[in-house]
């Protein structure tokens, strides 16, 4: 993103945009409350299965929250804001994968793969989507 870009964008932009950081924490809580506690107990489809309803419920409220305290004005910015947070987070959670937990790229693409029963992908579209639900949710 360019510099005059940023310029240009209202205050709400802005603030939802460094709000994606908070999203990365839901994230990583998310794996880690998974990985220390249920995740011990339940098969792998099961705590897959809990760990997405848990992620997706957590951005669900993270995201009308934010809609309170920063209205988007239009759907266009809300999927403009949800675009970027999408990209931001696929690009973290690979960047992640690689640098830090050493994965390889058939291991980090295996989370997506919907066919095999790993429903990852659904947290995504919660991403993608939940500016543009939460601003629908308000104007209500």
């Amino acid at each position: 993103m360019s510099t005059s870009y940023l310029a240009r964008m209202g205050v709400e932009r802005k603030q939802w945009l460094v709000a994606w950081l908070g999203g990365a924490v839901i994230g990583v809580a998310n794996g880690v409350l998974r990985e220390g506690t249920y995740g011990r107990w339940l098969s792998e489809p099961a705590a897959n299965r809990l760990s997405v309803a848990s992620a997706g419920t957590a951005f669900i409220g993270y995201f009308r929250a934010l809609q309170h305290r920063w209205p988007i004005r239009s759907r266009s910015e809300a999927a403009m804001i949800g675009t970027i947070w999408l990209l931001l987070t696929v690009c973290f959670e690979f960047g992640l994968g690689r640098l830090v937990a050493k994965k390889s790229w058939d291991e980090l693409t295996a989370e997506y793969d919907i066919r095999r029963g790993r429903l990852w992908p659904l947290v995504l579209l919660v991403i993608g989507l939940g500016p543009l639900a939460a601003r629908g949710w308000e104007t209500r």
